[in-house]
């Protein structure tokens, strides 16, 4: 029976006193570089130049819990209960670079590459254009959705074309009603005008701010105007 007492991604304690040795080594070090190129006050300088160097391995330990010592021994310290490396000595483990206890090992992962399912449903663009003629003559061709008014100046919508209607007597308010084409037909919101929207034949005005569905060739009544809602077949489409 094959020996699993031991597992070879711990470092033996031997390596972790001999990195340990090898840190205090380098700090013994500096500090005699210190006192050897001091200009003056030679031991003052060989306690700065320790201390920073302890400090330094401090910081490199708590950063990514490496050393001296770690470093030529591929070593890392790891806090026990972050799993991320530490300064600390009594609640740290030393564990070996690469390893399954290193934080910043590189390991592959499983994934997989999910297909999204093909869905031919699109949905499908008004197969009709909207013809808007006014009393005067005037006509207007709509694709999706026009606010009606005015002077409508503020789209709610990018998709919303503009209409103006010149009415000298203001019986149309500034922007009067909201016309859009949808899978149902024709829908009229009226956008609480001061005179109402109606659709002619009609004895009461549409609810302001609620859109009202209305079958093509309607004629709405807007103050004294009057604008014919006409279907306009798209070019491409087979009667």
């Amino acid at each position: 029976m094959a020996d699993v007492s031991s597992d070879p991604a711990v470092p033996s304690r031997a390596a972790v006193l001999t990195s340990v040795g090898m840190d205090v080594l380098t700090v013994l070090l500096a500090g005699a570089v210190g006192f050897a190129i001091a200009p003056s006050a030679p031991l003052t300088w060989a306690l700065t130049v320790g201390a920073a160097a302890f400090v330094a391995l401090v910081i490199w330990r708590g950063i990514l819990g490496g050393s001296i010592g770690h470093s030529l021994l591929r070593l890392r310290s790891v806090d026990e209960l972050s799993g991320l490396p530490s300064f600390r000595f009594r609640s740290a483990r030393v564990a070996r670079r690469g390893g399954e206890d290193d934080p910043f090992a590189l390991r592959p992962q499983r994934f997989a590459i999910v297909t999204p399912p093909r869905s031919d449903l699109r949905p499908e663009p008004p197969r009709s254009h909207l013809r808007l003629v006014v009393d005067d003559g005037t006509t207007h061709t709509v694709q999706h959705s026009a606010l009606i008014g005015r002077d409508p100046t503020v789209p709610l919508d990018p998709r919303h074309a503009l209409v103006a209607i010149p009415d000298l007597t203001r019986t149309i308010s500034k922007v009067h009603m909201l016309v859009q084409i949808g899978p149902d037909g024709l829908s009229v919101t009226d956008l609480g005008s001061s005179n109402g929207t109606y659709v002619e034949g009609a004895d009461a005005p549409l609810i302001p701010h609620r859109a009202t569905v209305v079958p093509w060739g309607a004629a709405l009544l807007l103050g004294d105007r009057r604008v014919t809602l006409e279907q306009r077949r798209r070019s491409t489409e087979v009667s």
